[in-house]
């Protein structure tokens, strides 16, 4: 009986150790409640005894997120763990939480994600990684059902690999704002359909593989604002389903036909702003927007807009090389009604 006795006690005291201790002395919040950890944050580890709905741990120092971190909470909850230095984030770091909705790791330092590090999850819809040194491992976001929405915004992303995504059928909304992409590659995102929304603004975004986006059927809005591009061609899936697109500040001058028949069907806005538009090109996408009644959206800023002229054929809309314009030669719009005040998405 004895012996017994002492079995279950060291077995008691396993289970409030970490074999990689994560936190120490780490101010935590449960449900508003303020209490101290070390090690791992579990049921047996918490003072707080109850239903948890949120933990949070911000401003603190937190280098490395080890396994099971956070294990062992059944509860349907949230996670922020928010401006705390955390560099690294190792496999199953959230281990055993059956119903955790949202990981918010904003602000940090995290330079490595490594695989499965956030696997079976099986209630994870959203991951904030938001203002981070980001670098994935391969299927980092690995056998995750219900997640929806992943922000690598404001990192240092150089590119983007859909197999960081295994078994995510239904993640429809990615955020790569303000990172260093330079390209766009073919079938970038074919094994992710669901996506409906991508942001890709103040990237360096130079190319896009005509069918980068092959596979999106149901790709709603999609941002390329602040980049490089000089060129738009791109094979959206016929019938497109876009609703709002955003092209503005690129370095575009022409944008052919058959893009903006495949895009018109349900288009309710497109930002083009800030773009050396051919002046003939410009001119065919106003028509082509007060036809289809569709936005072609005009911020206002402090220097008037202008359209350019070629050095040939002027009247005509077709791709042209950068020497076939005339830098010194362009024309303002000058209508009012052009450049509106112009709601942001």
């Amino acid at each position: 009986m004895l012996k017994t006795c002492v079995l279950l006690l060291i077995t008691f005291q396993n289970s409030l150790q970490c074999d990689t201790p994560t936190f120490d002395n780490t101010i935590v919040s449960v449900n508003d409640n303020e209490e101290t950890i070390s090690g791992c944050i579990s049921p047996d580890t918490l003072k707080f005894k109850g239903d948890i709905i949120k933990i949070s741990a911000i401003n603190q120092n937190i280098p490395d997120l080890n396994e099971g971190a956070i294990r062992d909470i059944s509860s349907a909850f949230e996670i922020v763990l928010a401006h705390n230095n955390i560099e690294i984030i190792r496999a199953e770091a959230f281990l055993n939480l059956p119903e955790l909705q949202s990981i918010d790791l904003s602000g940090n330092k995290i330079n490595w994600i490594s695989e499965n590090s956030f696997t079976n999850l099986p209630f994870l819809t959203k991951i904030n990684l938001m203002s981070n040194e980001v670098s994935v491992s391969p299927r980092a976001f690995n056998n995750l059902p219900k997640l929806e929405e992943v922000n690598f915004a404001e990192n240092k992303l150089e590119s983007f690999d859909q197999g960081w995504f295994r078994q995510t059928p239904k993640l429809w909304w990615l955020w790569f704002r303000d990172n260093r992409l330079r390209t766009i590659p073919k079938a970038a995102f074919i094994n992710l359909p669901s996506v409906r929304q991508i942001h890709f603004e103040n990237n360096q975004i130079e190319r896009i593989d005509k069918d980068a986006f092959k596979g999106l059927r149901n790709l709603q809005r999609i941002y390329f604002a602040q980049n490089q591009l000089k060129c738009f061609e791109i094979n959206f899936h016929t019938p497109s389903k876009l609703v709002y697109m955003g092209v503005q500040f690129n370095n575009i001058t022409f944008i052919s036909s058959k893009v903006l028949e495949t895009i018109q069907p349900n288009l309710l806005k497109f930002w083009v702003t800030g773009n050396p538009w051919q002046c003939a090109c410009f001119d065919r996408l106003i028509d082509w927007g007060i036809k289809n009644h569709i936005d072609i959206a005009f911020k206002c800023v402090q220097q008037e807009s202008v359209c350019v002229y070629p050095k040939q054929n002027p009247d005509e809309c077709t791709e042209r090389d950068d020497e076939e314009f005339y830098n010194e030669f362009s024309k303002n719009f000058g209508s009012e009604w052009i450049c509106t005040p112009g709601n942001d998405y």
